[in-house]
């Protein structure tokens, strides 16, 4: 496989990825826009695969357009089924995509079915739109003329080119001279040694109903190899005006940058309007390169993870040098220290770029496999994300989805009831899925909970004694029984579906996110409901924090989770029998770290200060007597002594050498669970 085949399969599966987010939208939101997405991501995924000569991938996804314009116009009826067919063949392209010539004999036949079936559904949806603009069209043929507007686009390409050369680019330029009235000028120059002509640019005049944004589409698999400048001269087709394609000619041994002033001069005088050239900012030659799109590399992870060390190693090298220059005093050494602390925080913040994604990333294929596995079981279930903006590193979230799906089937199989059954047990019919994602210390944490009917712990042992999982002599706690499905070959299932049942599952679970150095915590109530939690490390070893004092300890507390400080008398904080504070006229629940650690030392003589931390639904203090400072901290995993205590996430060693344990304030609040709700 080429290189060219390897980045076409890698982008064309996001395309795809793309389109089936926005129609798995658009059943709970039937958004324009929505089925815009969808239909902009297919007219992509099409020309990349016509580009690459991938003509059955094409054709195949130019009926799933034409089956997305009819959705679009409005001209359906019977959408929700539409939208079920368009899901299946986005499959269909997905499974193509590993074998994009289709030479399996099977997947032919396959092929060759379903090719069929949405070959007769986009011509009777083709149909329909036609008359249904027929009908409703009020447009006139000037209208529809209007259009079409008039591009001059320079394309340099960054690598040796002749016309014998099998690259991509030339199946584009002959899409982009069919979109409409076209003149393509390709300009060679002659190098010593070579038999054939080299490129040097092209210069391309073409009148389409496409935007500028089209046409940079169809160059985002080569983006990489050329410089591209797109430029709109004119809100109509200037090829029916007779003096155009003259002037083009009068024109052909300008550069590029005075062939745009001249065709933006040629367009006001035919015109008289204000011609729109797109600009990129912050360009060195804006009118060679106005839209040219960032190009991109992929680097092996492990090099990411030897960068994410480096920088790491010189935060920790920084704060050394931030106390030195402290120490001394030496004003020369104190403004190159502030230097390296903003350049160093700079390249932190792109190191984490290129190795975090959002946890949204897979909500895709979590969405459709709800979407699917209730349809399929006749239930009724709505699921909702929080957190889909929480950022873990990338091999994790690629590891994690199939745990994730594994735990969404047996919620949807074991868990929801069926809609008469809920409406019986005074529930609503519509069963509710919740996936919610969060920061916690040095921790990210997914809860998967559902409203179902929870976990028997009776049918659990019962199963459990008779598969032999667990003699029936022996006495388990009720969180021991419900574990017992993490077992291997344990299901309650009754029978087989597609959905779960095989007893295969939940120990994957267990055994993926241990191998990712994680937990997995199981919670459920007979007849409301089940919540699983799956704790994973933040591999990066990165946090900005506060840095606080108490007695002669330091701790760290992420800043992510801090809203405000106060300072408060520590004598209020003595026989607060309630742990309440009134801070800002409300009254918030406090914890004292002085005494829940246990730590010796004079008190602070009149003040402490009160750290307000953010716990998901609620807002806590936390006590210290001393603010150090917002501090870099470099996670350092803690040892033994620590393994039980959920309330530190980790240590990080300070300028000076003195260790600082960094906190995790959600557990933290857990342990004092008895805390009151906010007032």
């Amino acid at each position: 496989m080429s290189q060219f085949d390897k980045l076409f399969i890698e982008e064309a599966n996001e395309q795809l990825e793309i389109a089936e987010q926005a129609l798995l939208n658009y059943e709970t939101n039937a958004a324009p826009a929505l089925i815009e997405e969808a239909f902009r991501a297919l007219h992509t995924f099409k020309g990349a695969a016509y580009i690459f000569s991938l003509k059955e991938l094409g054709d195949f996804a130019h009926h799933i357009e034409s089956i997305l314009d009819g959705v679009r116009q409005g001209s359906l009826s019977s959408i929700d089924e539409i939208i079920g067919k368009l899901l299946v063949y986005l499959d269909h392209l997905k499974r193509l995509m590993s074998d994009p010539e289709i030479n399996n004999e099977n997947e032919r036949l396959k092929h060759d079915k379903i090719s069929a079936e949405i070959n007769i559904l986009s011509k009777e949806i083709a149909n329909e739109v036609k008359n249904f603009e027929q009908k409703n069209c009020n447009s006139t043929i000037q209208e529809i003329e209007d259009d079409c507007c008039t591009f001059y686009l320079s394309i340099i390409p960054k690598i040796k080119l002749s016309e014998s050369s099998n690259h991509p680019i030339f199946n584009i330029i002959e899409e982009i001279t069919e979109l409409g009235s076209s003149q393509n000028n390709p300009h060679f120059i002659t190098e010593e040694n070579e038999e054939a002509q080299i490129i040097q640019h092209w210069d391309i005049y073409v009148a389409c109903p496409q935007s500028a944004e089209d046409l940079e589409d169809l160059f985002m698999f080569i983006d990489s190899d050329v410089d591209l400048g797109i430029n709109k001269i004119a809100d109509s087709n200037l090829f029916e005006k007779e003096e155009f394609e003259p002037f083009l000619e009068s024109i052909k041994g300008f550069s590029p940058a005075e062939k745009i002033n001249e065709l933006n001069a040629f367009g006001n005088s035919i015109q008289h309007t204000e011609i729109e050239v797109t600009e990129e900012i912050n360009t060195p030659d804006p009118v060679i390169n106005p839209n040219l799109k960032s190009s991109s590399i992929r680097v092996n992870t492990n090099k990411i993870d030897q960068l994410m060390n480096l920088v790491s190693e010189l935060v920790t090298d920084q704060a050394s040098l931030s106390l030195f220059a402290e120490k001394y005093h030496i004003p020369e050494l104190e403004n190159l220290v502030e230097n390296m602390d903003r350049h160093i925080i700079q390249l932190r913040d792109i190191t984490f770029d290129m190795t975090l994604v959002p946890i949204e990333s897979m909500m895709g294929r979590l969405r459709r496999l709800v979407r699917d596995s209730s349809k399929a079981l006749g239930k009724e279930v709505e699921f909702i994300v929080d957190g889909g903006n929480t950022e873990l590193d990338k091999i994790f979230i690629d590891s994690l989805t199939d745990p994730l799906m594994h735990i969404l089937r047996n919620s949807i199989d074991h868990g929801i009831e069926c809609p008469e059954v809920r409406k019986e047990a005074g529930k609503p019919e519509k069963g509710t899925i919740r996936f919610e994602a969060y920061y916690s210390g040095a921790n990210v944490h997914i809860d998967i909970s559902d409203d179902g009917k929870g976990l028997d712990t009776e049918v659990i042992w019962e199963k459990a004694v008779q598969k032999g999982i667990v003699d029936k002599n022996r006495n388990l706690s009720t969180k021991e029984m419900m574990e017992l499905i993490f077992e291997p070959g344990f299901s309650t299932a009754k029978n087989i579906t597609d959905v779960s049942g095989r007893g295969v599952g939940m120990d994957v679970v267990r055994k993926n996110i241990t191998e990712l150095k994680g937990e997995i915590e199981l919670n459920s109530e007979k007849g409301k409901g089940t919540k699983i939690t799956i704790k994973v490390p933040l591999t990066l070893s990165i946090i900005d924090g506060l840095l606080v004092k108490i007695a002669e300890e330091f701790f760290v507390i992420p800043i992510q989770v801090v809203k405000k400080c106060y300072e408060v008398p520590y004598g209020k904080l003595l026989h607060n029998f309630n742990d309440i504070l009134i801070l800002d006229d409300r009254q918030i629940p406090f914890i004292n770290l002085r005494e829940e650690l246990a730590l010796n030392g004079n008190p602070p003589p009149e003040y402490t200060i009160a750290i307000t931390v953010l716990n998901r639904n609620k807002e806590v203090a936390i006590t210290a007597d001393e603010i150090i400072g917002e501090y870099q901290a470099v996670l350092k995993p803690i040892g033994q002594h620590y393994k039980d205590q959920d309330f530190i996430s980790g240590a990080t060693i300070l300028g000076d050498g003195t260790v600082a344990l960094v906190l995790d304030t959600n557990k933290l609040v857990e342990l004092k669970s008895k805390l009151p709700l906010n007032s």
